[in-house]
């Protein structure tokens, strides 16, 4: 029977470990990661944004990318744990923000989004898309990187999750990177003009 995790369960893992899933030294979170920060490119930018930052290792990287970056996560275990790993990084602001109502706003150069679309419920999830949207710089980049093997603490299930966001973000931007393998998708976006007011509320009415 699966069981959704929340921010409350998450706040429990990183209380009981620090690094839960071993982003620091499993060899597959180190490929992983190389992924997603080849997925960003080689641009320097000015703002960038990440949404569920967990202990902040990924955040490490993406500090040297960004002149400026917002880490978010909706635990606060999580973000004290990512400060401490971040510790002389001045140009990062940690924020505590439960997705997806509390999106920071943009505009952002950079925006990544890692293993975080499939703990939202498909509701929640085409929300946080739409906020996305709107946070994102013209001519900005996206980057999105999650698993699409089914597991139990979901709440939606990886690969539709995937699915629903590749398909939100193809309709809007130049699609410019796709890996896949067998565990995971790695997707990046670049993002063209401004839509107008309309193109947002056929897409929140539909």
């Amino acid at each position: 029977m699966r069981k959704v995790i929340d921010v409350a369960g998450f706040e429990a893992l990183f209380a009981a470990d620090p690094d839960p899933w071993r982003y620091a030294e499993a060899p597959f979170e180190h490929y992983k990661r190389g992924v997603l920060l080849r997925a960003c490119g080689s641009r320097c930018y000015g703002r960038g944004l990440e949404l569920g930052c967990a202990n902040g290792e990924t955040t490490a990287a993406l500090a040297d990318r960004c002149l400026r970056l917002t880490a978010t996560d909706g635990s606060a275990t999580a973000l004290d744990i990512a400060r401490r790993r971040n510790r002389g990084r001045d140009t990062v602001k940690f924020v505590q923000a439960v997705l997806p109502d509390a999106m920071p706003k943009g505009p952002f150069d950079l925006i990544v989004v890692s293993e975080v679309l499939y703990y939202l419920s498909p509701e929640a999830l085409r929300h946080c898309l739409l906020a996305l949207e709107q946070a994102i710089a013209a001519g900005g980049r996206i980057v999105l990187l999650h698993h699409i093997v089914p597991f139990d603490d979901a709440a939606t299930l990886p690969a539709r999750a995937t699915r629903i966001a590749n398909r939100f973000m193809r309709r809007r931007w130049r699609l410019q990177v796709h890996y896949r393998n067998a565990r995971y998708v790695a997707l990046a976006f670049d993002a063209g003009p401004k839509r107008v007011a309309s193109d947002h509320a056929r897409e929140s009415r539909g």
